[in-house]
């Protein structure tokens, strides 16, 4: 019988989605509602997954967590909960890129993928990742944030027309399934201290900071 538990938190979008499993598989999620309520919402999802597999908060040994881009007081909410879990249960955490997820979660057999956030004011988070032949994500695109039109010229450069976009808009939202699956490589190779080190993807600054400037 499996010793890992582990619970997967993605706060980065409006939809909260929550999962529980193990080294080899996903044995329970939870959505929230597409209300950006993640402060209210989380610890019920979580106690709610806890009672479905008959898990103690306690019994968990690693945690990942989205790390953005995407809501700052998503991303907070979300990074807080795990760093808490992390230090006070002491163990695991490990980060994973909202796009990461996305692009790893994605219903197409494209090889090229290039998911998209809005980061609002006419800008958009993207980057570009390439499943390999052993069915892995390589990074060819570091992530960052521009105009659209300037990410598709970038995309176009490096993968021409073989790209597939995906984004929020097309119904492909960040999925702690997914996340948590491509944290358990993760998970494995941290210690108890790794929450210390587990930081928001934000790239740009909070809308309030660019305001009091």
């Amino acid at each position: 019988m499996s010793k890992q538990r582990y619970l997967a938190i993605e706060t980065s979008s409006p939809r909260l989605s929550l999962a529980l499993g193990d080294e080899a598989r996903i044995l329970a999620t939870y959505r929230g509602q597409h209300d950006w309520r993640h402060a209210e919402s989380l610890f019920e999802g979580i106690e709610k997954l806890l009672r479905r597999t008959h898990w103690t908060i306690q019994s968990l040994t690693g945690v990942a967590v989205s790390t953005g881009p995407g809501s700052f007081t998503g991303i907070r909410i979300g990074l807080a909960a795990a760093r808490v879990l992390g230090q006070t249960l002491k163990i695991p955490v490990a980060g994973i890129s909202s796009l990461e997820t996305m692009a790893a979660g994605a219903k197409t057999r494209h090889r090229r993928l290039a998911p998209q956030i809005d980061a609002l004011r006419g800008q958009v988070f993207s980057a570009l990742y390439e499943r390999t032949p052993k069915g892995s994500l390589r990074r060819v695109l570091v992530e960052g944030m521009a105009p659209a039109d300037v990410w598709m010229k970038k995309i176009k450069q490096c993968a021409g027309r073989q790209a597939v976009w995906i984004s929020p808009l097309k119904g492909c939202y960040p999925d702690a399934g997914v996340l948590l699956t491509l944290a358990i490589p993760k998970l494995a190779l941290q210690g108890p201290e790794a929450y210390k080190s587990v930081l928001p993807l934000y790239i740009r600054q909070a809308a309030a900071v660019v305001r009091r400037r």
